[in-house]
């Protein structure tokens, strides 16, 4: 098998979302694939696809077999890992393999056509995505069952976390506010003297490093984690998935103040997160704050079943079970 590598994206969050995945496949002996072989190709295939878009044209759709069959060669598969819609990425590790597969984050409702017609065009085998709720949306615009749910995962040997006597950031915000419980706490967390960061100029990270941003997971109490579906709906629609950001505080022994996707709640067998107390925000997160050692049997049993079960190592297993066991 051959992995399109990853190209830098805009922001070091969703560039080292993407290589955590792309480095547990390479812990497998799977190989680079950076090079295109054909650039003429490349180019007819880039303006074919976009010319396909416009006129409204899509390609018969490809149903899959029983691969182990046909199989040949585990070089001829060829595999990436998209963050959003990347089709230049895809295009610049194209190779005629004979069998394609894809993991795709943010599979959001603006670009679901476009995703169908992606498969259709250059005859995905196998697209993995990380939203249940996009998946089941995807296979009914195609047709059939070539979208797999494949959640989000995360390697947690890359982070660390300290004792809560240790932990000096007693809230944290990353990314995206959640503007209407960030406007009710705020001033309370403040006038209180207790260290809150989020992201006061929008496009400015809180943690500018990976390095820094690491650290400052393991030094905070409690991660506000909301789906952008909650955030974002204009963006997002109803699909509200169980992103990294979850996983990363779980690992960091953060206890998360926020909202669970369903689906989140149905990988963990329970609801892993304090619900936003909508009626009463300031009075529950000043409670939490002050009894927090009552939430650590929970911060514990979150960190132990994302370890046992929601960790990249077990992803990829999930996606090798799917294309077949003889990709090595």
């Amino acid at each position: 098998m051959k992995l399109i590598v990853n190209n830098n994206h805009n922001t070091h969050v969703s560039n080292d979302t993407v290589k955590e995945f792309e480095n547990t496949i390479l812990t497998d002996e799977i190989r680079f694939s950076n090079v295109s072989r054909n650039p003429i190709l490349l180019k007819f295939l880039f303006y074919a696809y976009y010319f396909c878009i416009k006129i409204g044209y899509l390609p018969p759709a490809k149903i899959n077999q029983n691969h182990q069959k046909k199989w040949g060669n585990s070089d001829d598969h060829l595999f990436a890992v998209l963050m959003g819609f990347d089709v230049k990425k895809w295009l610049n590790g194209y190779s005629n393999s004979d069998f394609r597969s894809i993991y795709l984050f943010d599979a959001l409702p603006g670009v679901h056509d476009k995703i169908v017609h992606f498969v259709r065009f250059f005859r995905i085998n196998n697209a993995f995505i990380s939203s249940s709720i996009a998946t089941e949306i995807l296979n009914k615009k195609l047709g059939f069952k070539q979208f797999h749910w494949i959640p989000e995962g995360i390697n947690p040997q890359e982070y660390r976390y300290y004792t809560p006597e240790e932990k000096n950031i007693d809230v944290l915000a990353i990314g995206r506010k959640y503007d209407i419980y960030h406007n009710n706490i705020r001033q309370f967390l403040e006038d209180n003297n207790k260290t809150y960061l989020y992201e006061k100029t929008k496009g400015k990270l809180v943690f500018p490093t990976r390095t820094d941003f690491i650290e400052g997971m393991a030094r905070s109490k409690i991660s506000i984690c909301v789906p952008s579906s909650i955030t974002h709906p204009e963006r997002s629609g109803n699909i509200e998935t169980m992103t990294i950001r979850y996983l990363q505080s779980i690992v960091s022994k953060c206890l998360i103040v926020g909202h669970a996707p369903d689906e989140m709640v149905k990988l963990f067998g329970y609801n892993p997160v304090i619900e936003i107390n909508h009626a009463n925000p300031v009075e529950q997160i000043d409670y939490i704050l002050k009894n927090y050692n009552a939430y650590l049997p929970l911060i514990e049993k979150n960190y132990q079943i994302v370890i046992q079960h929601h960790t990249w190592d077990n992803r990829w297993n999930q996606i090798k079970t799917i294309i077949g066991n003889n990709i090595n």
